[in-house]
């Protein structure tokens, strides 16, 4: 990329320097602004600084839309950020209007109920005002491709990365506790089948979770939620974690994935689009079947009975998350030399 272009990236969250991405494009093109939702400094009670962030993914593709003449590429990174400038760009496009990205495409393939089906209908306006997507496998490449029409050179697997530092410290001592967190997509049901007769505690970190009856005598449910260093404890200290997820066709669960293998811990996690991309199996982590408690419980016994090999598992897989996120900014300035390089 021979001019970095200017570039206008729309977030959700209030950035304050912190994003590892952030300072590493700032690192390479000085011409870029980030968008963030307003007033979020001021706004103390959490209730309102959700409903905040919620309208900022309304507001603010109007607010870039205004402002687009002085940029060359803007980023949407949501889904919602995506669709909403998607078609104000598509019913606004002017000539040398900037390239348009959207990160994080990605559509529920499992549901195919009405509301779903009329859900997709904003997705499919949104389509003709995105130059470039960024989706969250590489099976969806060529899903999406077909199910929107859009040009497999304009559709690209983008990584996620885990915050750098986790990667560099947090060795903390092991407690004799298996753990799993997590509050979409989970199915908490079949490892709870799984490790009933395991006599290793379970701790199960869920706002959402309801059992559907008694928890076995080796199963908690901690239902107050636990963020940053609070949560990283509780995942580092943990024998091994697991991540039991509900569908191969469901792209989930791939940022608590990198987060365990960031923090060096023995991962057991259902294999689907988007957590494949991430580990080899036996080697950074146990992928298991969707709804197999067998598996699991097999997976399990392997690490508990074996904790050397758990142990080199969890370094492995530390390795492999540090390389993250010097491949997530490999990919985005290749995409932008790419759309740069569209007309030409």
């Amino acid at each position: 990329m021979t001019t970095p272009p200017k570039l206008l990236i729309l977030i959700n969250w209030e950035e304050d320097g912190k994003w590892d991405l952030f300072s590493q494009v700032r690192g390479r093109i000085n011409d870029f602004e980030v968008l963030q939702p307003f007033f979020l400094k001021q706004i103390k009670n959490p209730f309102l600084k959700k409903l905040s962030i919620y309208f900022s993914e309304f507001y603010l593709p109007l607010v870039a839309l205004l402002r687009r003449k002085d940029f060359d590429v803007v980023i949407s990174w949501s889904l919602r950020f995506g669709i909403c400038y998607g078609i104000l760009n598509r019913l606004w496009r002017s000539p040398g209007a900037p390239k348009h990205v959207i990160y994080d495409f990605h559509v529920n393939l499992v549901r195919n109920d009405w509301r779903h089906r009329l859900k997709l209908l904003l997705p499919r306006l949104a389509v003709p005002g995105i130059d470039f997507f960024l989706c969250t496998s590489t099976l969806e490449e060529s899903i999406y491709s077909k199910m929107f029409n859009i040009p497999q050179n304009s559709i690209r697997f983008f990584p996620m990365s885990p915050p750098i530092h986790l990667c560099e410290g947090y060795d903390l001592e092991q407690q004799d506790y298996m753990f799993t967190y997590g509050n979409s997509d989970r199915d908490y049901d079949t490892l709870i089948e799984a490790v009933k007769d395991i006599p290793t505690k379970l701790l199960i970190l869920s706002q959402a979770y309801n059992p559907p009856g008694p928890l076995p005598a080796n199963v908690e449910l901690m239902t107050q939620g636990r963020y940053g260093l609070d949560l990283w404890k509780l995942i580092g200290s943990a024998r091994l974690v697991v991540l039991p997820l509900q569908d191969f066709n469901i792209s989930a669960g791939q940022t608590a994935m990198l987060e365990i293998m960031a923090l060096g811990r023995p991962l057991i996690v259902t294999s689907n689009m988007a957590t494949r991309e991430y580990a080899v199996h036996g080697k950074t982590a146990l992928f298991c079947k969707e709804k197999d408690p067998e598996e699991i419980r097999h997976h399990i016994r392997f690490l508990l009975e074996h904790p050397e090999k758990a142990e080199r598992m969890g370094r492995e897989a530390r390795k492999t998350a540090a390389t993250y996120p010097v491949k997530d900014v490999a990919v985005l300035f290749s995409v932008l030399d790419a759309i740069m390089h569209q007309d030409a």
